[in-house]
């Protein structure tokens, strides 16, 4: 994935071997990154050892009524495990979400990556950025990232102590930053 950013530290690796400085310009240095993701409590190695135990299990039990002559539960029982298998499968791959905030110098940088791979890309002037965490419900609130009549929401998947949390982070972080 090559963008601006990366173009630009090509050119700056270029002129640091004319004889510059090697570091980057003071506007590309990261000065905070956050990485939010939703939990996961099942693991690809669980996933795998749940669906194999759970084709032993329904295996097993079709063999016994395949042999006891009620064939036709034989094969309910496999259908309804393919059903038990894509329902996890679908599910555990729809928790791909994540989200990255960066904060450089210059800018605060949010990509969102949503459940099917697409990536969305958002840029705010952090000096007049707006942390919200909006009230909607019992528990609920949502956070928000506001700067001239944009607002997006970010932390969607992940629960209110959570959201609270760091939404109080990433106003200290933005408050350190505006006094320097």
């Amino acid at each position: 994935m090559t963008d601006e950013t990366d173009k630009k530290r090509q050119v700056t690796a270029l002129e640091g071997e004319a004889g510059d400085d090697l570091q980057p310009p003071r506007s590309e240095r990261l000065l905070f990154e956050a990485l939010l993701y939703p939990h996961r409590s099942l693991s690809e190695r669980g996933f795998l050892i749940l669906t194999i135990g759970t084709v032993v299990i329904v295996s097993l039990w079709g063999g016994l009524f395949l042999v006891l002559g009620a064939w036709p539960i034989f094969g309910f029982l496999g259908a309804e495990w393919l059903l038990f298998w894509w329902l996890l499968r679908t599910h555990f791959r729809g928790d791909r979400r994540a989200e990255r905030i960066r904060l450089y110098a210059d800018r605060l940088l949010l990509q969102q990556l949503d459940g099917k791979g697409r990536l969305a890309e958002s840029t705010f002037e952090p000096y007049w950025l707006q942390i919200i965490l909006q009230e909607r419900g019992f528990e609920n609130p949502a956070l928000l990232l506001r700067s001239h009549g944009r607002a997006v929401e970010i932390g969607a998947f992940l629960g209110a102590a959570e959201r609270r949390q760091f939404a109080q982070e990433l106003q200290t972080v933005l408050s350190r930053w505006r006094a320097t």
